[in-house]
């Protein structure tokens, strides 16, 4: 466990609960210094993650101890030596060996993020990429995020890369079974690769990956060298999802761009503002260009979208974002 003068913490949500998760991703992609490694809905999915990440803690809801398999789980923590804290839902904290926390003192610190941050001693300003975030030949990491309309969109946005350009990567709402098609399509008319991501991919010049199938969540592994697909619950009513991706990103400080374009809902939106909080630049669709003002009207009416542009000026403007210094201030 990192001690009280750690400035990182990697930690895994295991909870079944799907109506608190938007709160505890939300709040844990706001707080510096935290990186959420996965989340997992069962004890299947934790273990797999547990043993591939390797996180400094996982979460874990009261009501998981409670399975037959749990001590199998409980002795693979001990011997890979990470910690635990279990979230129990009533008022008082869980008895047993593992420490614990109510729900109550979660919303009484202001969400889960704040009170690991002020419980480990994680610093409080504004994240400043880490080495290595800000990835070779200048560029920044791009995000984007698309629904209804995104097609065409991105192949406007995609059109306008050069064959170098900053590392990229899309949750795009569709069918699984189309995504390599459209990985394809998008291709054709981009002069940058561009294809479905894979577990682990490194984030380079020239490529663009795409969230593959609706099975698990596209997200960006600190500090920026590689991306990571990550099984769990719907965020944001979406698998993959936007604001997934968008919160990952956010850990990257100034050097993470990102982009809203067309889409019904709000996926997006809450990421969006994240990134921008963090010191990233935010682009968003305007209406007249969207097939559907759902997505970006939702992050601009919170004060998200740093820029509103047509879908035509997107391109250029998120490249010029990309290639400009993370030691110059984004909310001027």
């Amino acid at each position: 466990m990192p001690s009280q003068e750690s400035s990182s913490l990697s930690i895994l949500l295991l909870d079944p609960r799907r109506h608190r998760w938007h709160r505890y991703l939300q709040s844990i992609g706001e707080t510096p210094g935290i990186a959420l490694i996965g989340s997992a809905r069962d004890l299947t999915e934790a273990y797999n993650l547990t043993e591939h990440e390797h996180p400094d803690l996982v979460l874990i809801a009261e009501e998981v101890t409670r399975l037959g398999n749990f001590p199998m789980y409980a002795a693979m923590l001990a011997a890979l030596e990470v910690d635990c804290i279990l979230i129990a839902a009533g008022l008082r904290p869980a008895s047993g060996p593992y420490a614990s926390i109510t729900d109550v003192d979660v919303d009484r610190a202001g969400g889960l993020g704040p009170y690991l941050g002020t419980r480990f001693g994680l610093r409080r300003q504004p994240v400043k990429p880490c080495p290595g975030a800000h990835i070779s030949d200048g560029w920044k990491t791009v995000v984007i995020g698309a629904s209804t309309g995104g097609v065409e969109a991105l192949i406007q946005v995609l059109s306008a890369y050069p064959k170098s350009c900053p590392p990229t990567l899309i949750v795009q709402h569709i069918s699984g079974t189309y995504l390599p098609g459209l990985a394809q399509r998008l291709d054709r008319h981009c002069a940058a690769q561009v294809r479905p991501a894979a577990a682990s991919d490194s984030l380079e010049p020239g490529l663009v990956l795409m969230a593959p199938g609706n099975d698990r969540h596209l997200s960006i592994v600190p500090p920026g060298r590689r991306c990571r697909l990550v099984p769990g619950a719907p965020v944001s009513g979406h698998r993959p999802s936007v604001d997934a991706l968008f919160h990952s990103a956010a850990t990257l400080g100034p050097a993470a761009v990102g982009v809203l374009l067309t889409g019904m809902g709000r996926d997006g939106a809450e990421g969006l503002a994240a990134i921008r909080r963090a010191g990233g630049w935010t682009i968003g669709q305007d209406e007249a260009s969207s097939t559907v003002y759902g997505m970006p009207r939702a992050a601009f009416e919170m004060g998200a979208v740093a820029q509103q542009l047509p879908i035509s000026r997107i391109g250029p403007a998120l490249l010029s974002a990309a290639a400009q210094s993370t030691e110059r201030s984004r909310h001027g």
